[in-house]
C-alpha cells in the first residue's frame, strides 16, 4: 500500500502508507508536479508538469515513458479503470489521451477557450470529463465532445450561483468523481456539487467550505 506525491520541487515521490517510509523519489520534470496518479493495478504512476506526461514503474521508480504534445505545463493526468490508458489536461486548452504501456499518443481533444484544470475518466472507461478556466465541463467520448456545461448556465441554479452572485471559474477537482450519470465536483466559490449530467438538474450542493476547495475523493 503506497502513496504517491508530486511537489513544487520537480520530485514523484513515492511512500509507506504503513510506515511512512520513502520508497522511491523520480526526478525528471523540470517544473513543479502538478498531478499525479498511480494506475488501477499499481503498477504505474503518472505524473503531469512541465508540459510532458510521464510514467513511472511503481515497484523500481524508473521512468518508463516521457509523453511530449502539450505545448504548455500539464495541470492533471488520469488512468482509465483498466490501467491501459492516461488522460491528460493542460494550460495549451487541449485534453490528451495516451497508451500507457507504450506511450504512444492516441487523441487529441480541443474546444475549450482556457487552459484545462482537471481531467478524468469515467468509471467504465468510455467518457472522458474535463473542466477549464474557460467555466465550462465537458463530457467526451471516443474523442469527440459529448456534452458541454457553459458556464453551468444550462444547469439550473448554477448560473445563479457561479456567473450572477459569485463569477468565479469554475473548478472540478484534481481526482473528481464521475459515477454513473452523475459528476461531484467542486468550484472555487467553495461548494462541492452532486450534478447530474444528463438531464441538466442539480441533485445537491454545499457551501460549508469557507474557501475554493481544492480535492476530494
Amino acid at each position: 500500500r503506497r502513496i504517491v506525491s508530486g511537489s513544487w520541487d520537480k520530485t514523484v515521490r513515492v511512500w509507506s502508507l504503513e510506515t511512512g517510509e520513502q520508497l522511491h523519489e523520480m526526478r525528471g520534470h523540470t517544473s513543479s508536479v502538478a498531478s499525479v496518479a498511480i494506475s488501477p493495478d499499481g503498477q504505474r504512476i503518472a505524473s503531469g508538469s512541465d508540459g510532458t506526461v510521464r510514467v513511472w514503474s511503481s515497484d523500481t521508480g524508473e521512468q518508463l515513458h516521457e509523453m511530449r504534445g502539450h505545448t504548455m505545463p500539464v495541470t492533471s493526468v488520469a488512468f482509465s479503470s483498466d490501467s491501459q490508458r492516461i488522460v491528460s489536461g493542460s494550460y495549451d486548452k487541449t485534453v490528451r489521451v495516451w497508451s500507457a504501456r507504450t506511450g504512444e499518443q492516441l487523441q487529441v481533444m480541443q474546444s475549450h477557450n482556457f487552459g484545462v484544470y482537471s481531467v478524468a475518466f469515467s468509471p467504465d472507461g468510455k467518457r472522458i470529463v474535463s473542466a477549464s478556466y474557460d467555466n465550462t465541463v465537458r463530457v467526451w467520448l471516443e474523442g469527440e465532445q459529448l456534452e458541454e456545461f457553459n458556464g453551468w448556465t444550462d444547469v439550473a441554479g448554477f448560473a445563479r450561483a457561479l456567473t450572477k452572485a459569485n463569477p468565479s471559474p469554475v473548478m472540478i477537482s484534481s481526482r473528481f468523481k464521475l459515477v454513473k450519470d452523475r459528476v461531484i465536483g467542486a468550484t472555487f466559490d467553495a461548494q462541492i456539487v452532486l450534478l447530474a449530467v444528463f438531464n441538466d438538474t442539480i441533485v445537491g450542493a454545499t457551501d460549508a467550505h469557507q474557501v475554493f476547495v481544492l480535492h476530494i475523493e
